[in-house]
C-alpha cells in the first residue's frame, strides 16, 4: 500500500452507400455542430431558404446530369460504424479568445494521424500567438469534453474572437478513412473565415490527401465545368462562368471538400463566392460518379471504388498505450497504480483496453514474482511501468545496501518477467530524501491527486476524488490491488475526458523521456 503523507456518442448515419474518408485538418465550426444540410447557414446572411433545387434523387434512379441537392444530410458515422478511431480535444480559454479544435485519428502510429496531429498544431499555437498568448491547454472549456471521435457536441457560445474545428467521420469501409473538417474563426458572433475539407486515408496503402487529390492535375476545370451546370440546372447560376477569377488556391478550396459517395461525388460550393474559394450561401452539388470517372486520379479511383465496395470498416489495431500524444497541445493526466499486479489487475487491462485509456503501473517485486503473465501483458499494451521496490518498506530507514538491493531486485524481477525494466521509482509511502534519491538510479515519480483509495471509500467517492481534483499535467495514485478502485476505473476515465482531459502516461507526459536519475516529479508539465 502506498499512502501518501500529504494529505458518448450521438451519431448520424448518412445515406446508405456513403463513405467519406479520413481527413487531415480543418474545420471550424462553434463546438462539433450539427452536420450541415446542403445550404450551409453557418455565417451570418446566409439564406438558405431562398436556394432553389431540383428534386433529389430516387433510391431507384441516379439522375443523368449533376444537380443541386438542398436537403443533401451530410454524414456523421458514429463509433459502430467507424470504430476503433482516436478522439482529440485541444482547448484554450484566454480574455480575448476561445478555441475548441476537436479531430479523430486512426489509433497508434498512423501517417494520417501525425499529419492531423501537426497541422492542428501549428493551427492552435499560431491562433494563440496571433492574440499575444503561448498556447496552453485547458479544461472545463469545450462542452461535452473529449467525447467520442467526431460525436456532436453541444455548441460552444463565441466571446470575443474564437477558433472552432468541427469533425465528422463520413465514410469507413475496408480501410478506408474519410473524415471531413470545417475550421471556422470568428469575430464575436461574425464568422471571418471558414474552411472546409474533407480528408483520406488508405491504411493498406499508406496514401492519404483531400477531396482536392481525388483528381487528376489538369483536370479541375472539367469538374468545376459540371458543378457550374448543377447550379445553373437549379436556376443558381447564369449562363456566365461561376467559378471565372477563381485563384488556383480558391480551386482547391472548392475541391479539397469532395465527398465521396457510391453513386455521386458530392461539393459543398458557394452561391456567393469569392476569388480564394470562400463565400457564403453553401449548397450541395451532386454530380453521378460516371460523370467524374473520366477526371479521377489513381488515388480518387481507389477512392472511390472503396466507398462503392461498401466492405465492413476494418480498423488499426495497436496497443493501448501506442497511441501517440502531445501533452504541450492537449491537457494530459496520467492515471497511475501501485503495489500490484494482483488478482484483479487483468480485469483492470481489459478495462484500459476497452476505453483505449493508458495508465503507469507502479510494480511490487513480490507481486511481479507471483503473476509474471500479468507483467508480460502491460508490457504488450505498451503500459508505463515503474519500480515500487519488493517489499515495500520505508525506504529513508534503510541502510544503503538494502535500498539499493530493494530497488535492483524489483528491476531484476520485472525483466525476468516481461524482458524490460522500469523507467522510474515510486517509493512506498512517498518516503523519500535526498540520500533515497542519490542511491535510486531511476527517477521518481510522486503524485499530486491522492485518492487514499486504501482506505476503501467506494468507488464513487475514488472516482470523483480522481476526476474533481486532477488538473493539468496531474498524477492520479490509485492501487489495482483493491476491487473497488478498479470498479471506479471506467468512470474515472469518462470523468476525466467529459472535462477535456486526454490520458497519458507519467512517460508521455514529459514528451516520452522522464527527467533523470534521481528527479523528483509529482506533475506533468504544467
Amino acid at each position: 500500500m502506498t499512502r501518501s503523507r500529504w494529505g458518448r456518442r450521438p451519431a448520424a448515419r448518412g445515406r446508405v452507400g456513403l463513405a467519406l474518408t479520413c481527413a487531415a485538418v480543418v474545420a471550424a465550426l462553434v463546438g462539433c455542430s450539427v452536420a450541415r444540410p446542403a445550404v450551409d447557414a453557418s455565417q451570418p446572411g446566409d439564406d438558405a431558404s431562398a436556394a432553389a433545387s431540383t428534386p433529389p434523387a430516387s433510391s431507384t434512379e441516379v439522375p443523368p446530369q449533376p444537380r443541386v441537392d438542398v436537403g443533401y444530410p451530410m454524414p456523421r458515422l458514429g463509433p459502430e460504424e467507424a470504430p476503433g478511431l482516436v478522439a482529440r480535444l485541444a482547448a484554450m480559454a484566454a480574455p480575448e479568445f476561445t478555441v475548441v479544435a476537436r479531430w479523430a485519428t486512426p489509433p497508434g502510429a498512423s501517417v494520417l494521424g501525425d499529419a492531423l496531429d501537426t497541422r492542428f498544431a501549428e493551427m492552435v499555437r499560431g491562433y494563440a500567438e496571433e492574440h499575444g498568448h503561448e498556447w496552453s491547454p485547458g479544461v472545463d472549456i469545450a462542452p461535452g469534453g473529449v467525447g467520442a471521435p467526431c460525436a456532436r457536441h453541444p455548441l460552444t457560445e463565441p466571446v470575443g474572437a474564437s477558433l472552432t474545428v468541427d469533425c465528422a467521420i463520413v465514410t469507413a469501409t475496408g480501410t478506408l478513412l474519410g473524415e471531413r473538417l470545417v475550421v471556422i474563426r470568428r469575430d464575436g458572433a461574425t464568422a471571418t473565415a471558414v474552411d472546409r475539407a474533407t480528408w483520406y486515408a488508405d491504411a493498406a496503402t499508406g496514401e492519404f490527401g483531400d477531396g482536392a487529390a481525388l483528381y487528376r492535375p489538369g483536370a479541375e476545370a472539367r469538374v468545376l465545368a459540371l458543378l457550374a451546370e448543377g447550379l445553373r440546372s437549379a436556376g443558381l447560376a447564369g449562363s456566365a462562368d461561376p467559378f471565372a477569377g477563381f485563384t488556383p488556391e480558391g480551386v482547391r478550396r472548392i475541391l479539397a471538400d469532395t465527398v465521396v459517395t457510391a453513386d455521386d461525388i458530392v461539393v459543398q460550393v458557394p452561391l456567393i463566392a469569392t476569388p480564394d474559394g470562400r463565400g457564403r450561401g453553401i449548397v450541395a452539388v451532386l454530380v453521378p460518379a460516371r460523370l467524374v470517372a473520366p477526371f479521377l486520379s489513381p488515388f480518387g479511383v481507389a477512392v472511390q471504388a472503396a466507398v462503392s465496395g461498401a466492405a465492413p470498416y476494418a480498423p488499426a489495431t495497436a496497443p493501448t498505450g501506442a497511441d501517440r500524444v502531445d501533452c504541450t497541445l492537449v491537457a494530459c493526466v496520467s492515471i497511475t497504480f501501485d503495489d500490484g499486479p494482483s488478482r484483479h489487475t487483468e480485469a483492470l487491462i481489459d478495462a484500459l483496453r476497452d476505453l483505449r485509456a493508458p495508465a503507469t503501473f507502479f510494480l511490487q517485486g513480490v507481486n511481479v514474482e507471483d503473476h509474471p503473465d500479468v507483467v508480460g501483458r502491460l508490457v504488450a499494451e505498451e503500459h508505463g511501468l515503474g519500480n515500487h521496490t519488493w517489499g515495500h518498506p520505508y525506504l529513508t530507514k534503510l541502510p544503503d545496501p538494502e535500498v539499493r538491493a530493494e530497488i535492483e531486485r524489483t528491476q531484476e524481477g520485472i525483466e525476468a518477467a516481461a524482458e524490460v525494466q522500469a523507467t522510474s521509482l515510486r517509493p512506498p509511502y512517498g518516503d523519500v530524501d535526498q540520500r533515497v534519491r542519490d542511491l535510486a538510479g531511476l527517477p521518481i515519480v510522486l503524485w499530486d491527486v491522492d485518492t487514499d483509495d486504501w482506505q476503501e471509500p467506494g468507488s464513487d467517492v475514488v472516482a470523483e476524488r480522481a476526476i474533481s481534483w486532477s488538473s493539468r499535467g496531474s498524477i492520479v495514485l490509485m492501487h489495482d490491488t483493491h476491487e473497488e478502485t478498479v470498479a471506479a476505473v471506467p468512470g474515472i476515465i469518462d470523468g476525466l475526458r467529459d472535462r477535456g482531459f486526454t490520458l497519458a502516461t507519467v512517460s508521455d507526459q514529459f514528451g516520452g523521456v522522464l527527467p533523470g536519475s534521481g528527479t523528483l516529479v509529482s506533475h506533468g508539465p504544467r
